[in-house]
């Protein structure tokens, strides 16, 4: 019950903009404003759920490959406690020393790669702040830092393990995000004709990428930020989020034009030029 209902709440306009495919069966989702009436005492009753939607949300924000944010068994080399850190004006608190006081003071999240795979060994992405009560990449992951500095996790413990009611630890795998972005894809994707099948975790990368796209950010800065070596994602992304229904009418009135013809010299005044100068 909880799981369809805060899905839908967080995620209800995830499928808005775009439809085409990204990496085979993957689409790229936008993640736009979540509702302002969000319950959050559900979501703490329900650790496993908290947990996977925070990750939605961390993935989306921070174009991040299953393997940074999530469990993977082929490319696992995923975020730890010690690899966050905030920020404020009184300075920068790593994740696992941090106060709750420090806490609530920070503007900036900062996530350190420490591989070399997806990033620069020691390079670090950094987000800012927004207006959203849930929706947001400080709050997401200091929810993370909070739920795991609560059970007194170690600095090594990755940000997707979650802490269940028995004392049981669970760690939140792709298809944990797959379940749940479909649950409320299954509420809202008749109006919008998105096929749920076509939905997984992996889109969530190329849907941040888009939402930078569409909010004029920079080509090389997106490629920076989602770590491509190649142009291909965003040439496919500008294809995608291209609108050309209004082209006919614009190749209308740019292509009633006159081509300007140069004035000719005349015959003989061409025949009196030197060689050199024609």
């Amino acid at each position: 019950m909880y799981k369809q209902w805060i899905a839908l709440d967080v995620l209800s306009s995830l499928w808005e903009t775009t439809r085409h495919k990204f990496h085979g069966t993957s689409k790229a989702l936008p993640l736009q404003r979540a509702r302002q009436h969000a319950a959050l005492p559900p979501r703490q009753a329900d650790a496993l759920l908290a947990g996977v939607i925070d990750l939605i949300i961390i993935g989306f924000f921070f174009l991040l490959r299953p393997g940074k944010h999530v469990y993977s068994k082929e490319n696992n080399h995923p975020f730890r406690l010690m690899d966050v850190s905030f920020q404020s004006a009184h300075g920068t608190f790593n994740a696992t020393t941090i106060t709750a006081a420090e806490l609530a003071d920070c503007t900036k999240v900062h996530l350190e790669f420490t591989d070399q795979k997806n990033g620069k060994k020691g390079e670090a992405i950094t987000h800012g702040d927004n207006d959203e009560p849930i929706v947001s990449p400080l709050k997401s992951v200091a929810r993370r830092v909070q739920h795991l500095r609560q059970h007194n996790a170690p600095a090594e413990t990755p940000l997707h393990t979650v802490y269940l009611l028995d004392g049981t630890t669970q760690q939140v795998q792709s298809h944990h995000l797959t379940e749940c972005l479909h649950a409320s894809c299954k509420r809202i994707s008749k109006s919008l004709g998105i096929n749920c099948r076509d939905i997984s975790a992996r889109a969530l990368r190329a849907g941040g990428a888009m939402a930078l796209l569409r909010a004029k950010v920079d080509d090389s800065t997106i490629r920076m930020m989602g770590r491509w070596k190649s142009w291909a994602m965003l040439q496919y992304l500008h294809q995608t989020a291209t609108e050309t229904t209004s082209f006919a009418q614009r190749m209308i009135t740019g292509g009633t034009y006159i081509i300007e013809c140069h004035a000719l010299l005349p015959a003989d005044v061409i025949t009196s030029l030197p060689t050199n100068s024609l």
